[in-house]
């Protein structure tokens, strides 16, 4: 089972523990399948047919597969191939959410451990969803200087974030985000670019969702205030700031057919906060420095836009093996409906491909029933 740190990790990445939470915006699809409940020992037994494409919508209340869709409420958990989704943010129209994984004993005993703070709503993200780690104690964000690639048809740009503080008035500010990036050719590296104080506040935490956020054009340098209405629907910007995300304008955010990724994620797992708090602009300019035609036109780089990201991805999944198992632990959903929370297990998969777990074996129970 991931441990605590790296669940922490996923809570940091989501940007939902510190005063700069995202707000839960957009819309979705799907269809639907799956068996009707059998009653075991442990809560209530749930088999789910997951196509490799499209959606099998489950409603945790029975629990029991049912029709759904993005604008509907009377589901909590959708399956895609090997995503999970809960009804919320860009993937649904409710307030769900979900928090984990956590031990097996939570499921056991019914119980949610007092020290979960929030449910997690699904958002948009991609290669910048880790470029900074939280510090709890402080509150504050700390970038973890890694360099992005970015690829625009056969452009590319290195970019590497310096901070998300700035100064107004004299008095730090949150949501001002510093950056620094340079256009590579195979004849060389351009002259690098400093952009300060992109205005990423959008309302500030709990502000309106069509609040306005600076994007900016890497081929031109052009900043644009855009909600993000406008900012998916628009091809003249390559990355928008709207508080702590950093979204690029390819698949799911935006038209452009921009692609991203983080050249240094590797490091992530094995990054302490005392290291990163004590990286500069001035001693990370190496870092950015080195980056040349080669790494960023590298055979293994997959450049990607922004998908939906929830608390279940990457998280949910074992893949040690030749296809991917569920993860043995237990997840905490609140409905899409109500503020009632439902714990589950994924038990197993029966004939799992490549492309989807095919039935799901998972177990409900709500929080605080006996078994």
């Amino acid at each position: 089972m991931k441990n605590n740190k790296q669940r922490w990790m996923l809570v940091a990445a989501l940007g939902l523990a510190c005063p700069a939470c995202t707000e839960s915006v957009g819309d979705g699809g799907g269809g639907s399948g799956g068996t009707p409940t059998t009653p075991t020992g442990e809560g209530k037994e749930l088999v789910v047919e997951v196509p490799a494409t499209g959606h099998a919508y489950v409603r945790l209340e029975g629990p029991e597969v049912v029709e759904g869709g993005a604008g509907q409420s009377d589901w909590d958990l959708s399956f895609s191939g090997y995503d999970v989704y809960t009804n919320s943010g860009p993937s649904g129209s409710a307030n769900a959410g979900a928090f984990g994984p956590l031990g097996p004993e939570v499921f056991d005993s019914g119980e949610i451990p007092s020290d979960i703070p929030f449910m997690i709503a699904d958002k948009l993200g991609g290669a910048f969803l880790g470029w900074y780690l939280y510090d709890g104690n402080t509150h504050r964000l700390w970038s973890r200087y890694h360099v992005h690639a970015i690829k625009d048809g056969g452009r590319l740009w290195k970019v590497q974030l310096l901070g998300y503080y700035g100064e107004a008035q004299g008095a730090p500010v949150s949501a001002l985000v510093q950056l620094r990036y340079a256009e590579v050719t195979a004849s060389g590296v351009e002259p690098t670019m400093t952009v300060a104080d992109l205005n990423a506040y959008a309302g500030g935490a709990g502000g309106p969702i069509d609040a306005p956020s600076e994007c900016l054009d890497l081929a031109t340098g052009t900043r644009l205030e855009k909600t993000p209405a406008q900012a998916s629907s628009s091809s003249d910007w390559h990355l928008c700031f709207r508080r702590e995300t950093v979204l690029v304008n390819g698949e799911l955010s935006g038209p452009r057919g921009t692609g991203a990724i983080d050249l240094n994620a590797a490091e992530t797992d094995a990054e302490k906060l005392e290291q990163i708090q004590a990286r500069t602009p001035a001693t990370e300019q190496a870092r950015f420095d080195a980056v040349d035609h080669a790494a960023l036109t590298a055979p293994a780089l997959d450049y990607r836009g922004d998908r939906i990201i929830s608390a279940f991805s990457q998280y949910w999944l074992d893949r040690d093996g030749e296809l991917p198992t569920p993860e043995d632990g237990s997840w905490v959903v609140r409905a899409a409906a109500s503020e009632t929370r439902y714990i589950v297990r994924f038990d197993r998969f029966e004939g799992a491909t490549a492309d989807s777990p095919g039935r799901v074996v998972l177990r409900v129970r709500r929080e605080g029933a006996e078994p």
